[in-house]
């Protein structure tokens, strides 16, 4: 769908202002895309095919499409919607394609089952090391774009056509990318110092070098990461955190690697942690966003450097549950839907999600766009 494109650093910059600005005051920061009175629908996929990469990050990456700049934002693909709408070159105009205003969203070909199979991206976009698939199926949507792509696999009506394109492969019935037809056989061979061990893999996008993406780093500033920021296994902060870019002695925590992962499916030996309340709006598969160290070889010493901001920190049930994201399983504090959600969903196989979101007041709002601005301005400065 996309192809990456370098830009100059001052577009660059400049992009990242306009769009950061309306991702605060708009529509993707705090909000979940899914009915308010009925969350299940399809925000994060079906069930046997959920979504993948972090929804409701902040944020924007640069892509060239169709020879024309175009301005993404960092969660694309990360939930259930109509992403090209407005955005794609072919879909600005008065009349549109059919595409246009499908909902679809990026998924990992290892984890769907699903009668339409999913297709490789063009974009450069990454999941775990491989080309991302994305599904318009899976949204509830019809596929009317790979129509338009005589050469996408799905279009290869017998075996013989699909064996002369090197990335498709013959399932028996149809054609598809051979990482979704050939069910991932190399999935556990993948270098855990990059992607996570093996029981705990790394899930966010990557494949996205021009852009930024905002997090809170604290309960009130922001700083400004690579938009692949925690789809692999990376010191984050050494070139993002303000205290990692001074002069002088820099916190343990600046070199230490980690990345997302799905807290459901890690079964690493010390929990994973969901981020901080400033950033909760950050979701997996409708759930808040946890990361973890450990799943990349290295030792947690952030949250012990904010213990007022982690549920780990918690020692007791009642302290517990002062926090709303975390909740007690009888010996600790961990987030809630390591306790309350993931047992459930392995056992019926339903996707587990959280309430959604509500929207940020007024106050909080400007409270993040002085933050953003702050970050904008000294990115400009230097």
């Amino acid at each position: 769908m996309m192809q990456s494109l370098v830009l100059p650093l001052w577009l660059g910059l400049f992009a990242a202002r306009n769009f950061a600005m309306a991702a605060v005051l708009g529509n993707n920061a705090t909000r979940l895309r899914s009915c308010k009175q009925n969350p299940r629908q399809t925000s994060y996929g079906k069930d046997a095919c959920p979504c993948v990469g972090i929804d409701n990050l902040k944020g924007y990456y640069a892509t060239q499409e169709k020879f024309i700049h175009v301005q993404r934002a960092a969660e694309t693909g990360a939930s259930c919607e109509a992403w090209d709408e407005g955005k794609h070159p072919e879909c600005r105009g008065s009349v549109t394609p059919q595409w246009c205003k499908q909902s679809w969203c990026y998924i990992d070909p290892c984890n769907c089952n699903i009668d339409v199979l999913p297709k490789m991206s063009t974009a450069g976009v990454e999941f775990q090391g491989s080309s991302a698939y994305w599904s318009y199926n899976t949204c509830g949507s019809m596929d009317f774009y790979s129509a338009e792509l005589p050469e996408a696999c799905i279009n290869q009506k017998s075996e013989g056509g699909c064996s002369k394109n090197a990335k498709c492969a013959w399932d028996g019935k149809q054609c598809g990318g051979k990482e979704a037809v050939k069910a991932c056989k190399g999935a556990a061979a993948k270098d855990a110092s990059t992607y996570g061990a093996e029981d705990c893999r790394c899930i966010g996008l990557s494949g996205k070098p021009v852009g930024k993406a905002f997090m809170f780093v604290n309960k009130k500033d922001l700083a400004a990461y690579p938009p692949d920021v925690g789809s692999t296994c990376q010191a984050w902060e050494e070139t993002a955190h303000p205290e990692c870019k001074k002069d002088g002695p820099k916190p343990s925590w600046c070199t230490s690697k980690w990345c997302f992962v799905d807290p459901c499916k890690c079964k690493s030996a010390t929990p994973p942690k969901t981020v901080m309340g400033a950033n909760k709006a950050m979701r997996f598969q409708g759930k808040t966003a946890y990361w973890s160290y450990e799943t990349c070889g290295s030792k947690d010493t952030w949250s012990s450097a904010s213990p007022e901001l982690y549920c780990v920190s918690k020692k007791s049930a009642a302290a517990c549950s002062t926090m709303d994201k975390c909740a007690w399983n009888g010996k600790e504090c961990l987030g809630k839907a390591l306790v309350e959600t993931c047992q459930k969903q392995r056992e019926t196989g339903v996707l587990g999600m959280e309430g959604p979101l509500a929207t940020d007041s007024g106050a909080q709002g400007r409270q993040a766009l002085v933050a953003l601005l702050a970050v904008l301005g000294a990115m400009v400065a230097a």
